[in-house]
């Protein structure tokens, strides 16, 4: 086995292993990547994409986000010229979805919960946030860059109880996984649906091509 193979492996290996914790199922994958700010916003991109596909009528897309959620997700909304919404709790994602909904222009396309703040570690209620989601077939993040590490701990795994309802996850191995360099692990439940967003083509061998004389 050449050593680029050898790498490719054990990066798809130390994926899997990280889906399997999540108890997400044995189709995921993913891909390591340079920090949380890129794979907070690969993934909102991908969950933007799929909504796009499902409601091509809908001309405003909106995240929303709970209180704890990182800088990241607002550059995130920035960079993609969408709305974000913060809320307290998930009653208020409920409250903002009803109100939402009779709304036909505009449409919630993700729902982003935050698994260990970085400057406290708190846990958004996974379970519940991830019921909402799959409830109303919205995409459900985790933004898991500090904290979902805590996953290989039995002693608080149940904290990220609610974690399998996930569409997608993003974890720091460099943060609690001893990884000597920053990374970040973004896993996707249906990794197709990503590559369909992501997939980039080599230019076309018959395009037109600038005269060098």
């Amino acid at each position: 086995m050449v050593e680029g193979a050898g790498a490719v492996f054990a990066e798809n290996q130390a994926l899997t292993w990280l889906a399997s914790l999540a108890n997400f199922p044995s189709a995921a994958g993913g891909v390591f990547m340079q920090g949380g700010t890129v794979g907070n916003l690969s993934a909102l991109v991908a969950a933007r994409h799929k909504a796009r596909k499902q409601f091509p009528q809908v001309k405003r897309w909106v995240i929303v986000a709970t209180e704890l959620a990182h800088s990241s997700i607002q550059s995130a909304a920035e960079i993609m010229d969408v709305e974000l919404i913060k809320v307290n709790n998930a009653d208020e994602i409920s409250k903002n979805l009803t109100m939402l909904a009779e709304i036909t222009e505009k449409k919630v396309f993700a729902i982003v919960a935050t698994a260990g703040s970085t400057n406290l570690g708190i846990i958004d209620d996974l379970k519940v946030i991830g019921a909402i989601a799959n409830e109303h077939q919205i995409w459900f993040h985790v933004d898991g860059a500090y904290g979902l590490a805590g996953l290989c701990a039995p002693s608080v795994r149940p904290l990220f109880n609610g974690i399998e309802r996930a569409d997608s996850l993003i974890v720091d191995p460099h943060k609690w996984l001893f990884a000597p360099f920053d990374a970040c692990a973004l896993i996707y439940r249906e990794p197709h649906l990503a590559k369909k967003v992501h997939l980039q083509h080599a230019e076309d061998r018959k395009s037109t091509r600038l005269n060098s004389s």
